[in-house]
């Protein structure tokens, strides 16, 4: 998102309806603010902090990052 030409992607963020997570890495300094602003952006969007991850929580913490999408899947039965 950050390297868009334009802000149609960030200004189309509260346009989204359908259930929305957004995983960001604890240690991942350089999209801490972007991923809050995403959740705040996105109506009704949870967030996930990934303690001792960094840019690919999922390779970095593959159970944490499961264990998130697997509960928020199963909260909106998806």
């Amino acid at each position: 998102m950050l390297t868009q030409r334009d802000a149609r992607v960030i200004n189309s963020l509260p346009d989204i309806k359908v259930p929305s997570l957004v995983i960001v890495g604890a240690d991942d300094t350089n999209f801490l603010v972007a991923a809050d602003y995403m959740a705040k952006k996105i109506p009704g969007a949870e967030k996930v902090v990934i303690p001792g991850a960094g840019h690919a929580a999922n390779i970095d913490k593959p159970k944490a990052f499961n264990a998130a999408v697997l509960e928020f899947l199963k909260k909106h039965d998806l």
